[in-house]
C-alpha cells in the first residue's frame, strides 16, 4: 500500500514537471487530472477527502486575512520630535 502511494506521488510529480515545461494543453490536462484525482478520492474515501481540503483552505484564508490586515503592526512609528525647554 505504501509503495503504491509513493508510486502515485512520483507519477503526479512527473506529470507536474512535464506540465511546467510544456505547452498550454498539457497544463490544462494536468489541472483536469488533479480535479479528477480529487473527485475519485471523494468517491473512494467519502467525507474526509472532501472536508480536508476545505479545512486547509479556511485556515489559509484566515492566515491571508491576518497578514493583509496586520501591516500596521510591521511599520515602525516615526519618533516624535521633542520640545525644546526655553528656561
Amino acid at each position: 500500500m505504501a509503495l503504491t502511494i509513493l508510486a502515485y506521488v512520483a507519477v503526479i510529480g512527473f506529470l507536474g514537471w512535464s506540465a511546467w515545461r510544456s505547452g498550454d494543453t498539457e497544463k490544462v490536462m494536468f489541472a483536469v487530472n488533479l480535479v479528477l484525482l480529487w473527485l475519485s478520492a471523494i468517491w473512494l474515501y467519502g467525507y474526509p477527502a472532501l472536508i480536508g481540503p476545505a479545512v486547509v483552505a479556511a485556515i489559509s484564508y484566515l492566515a491571508l486575512l491576518v497578514v493583509m490586515t496586520s501591516s500596521d503592526l510591521r511599520i515602525p512609528m516615526a519618533p516624535q520630535p521633542q520640545q525644546a525647554d526655553d528656561d
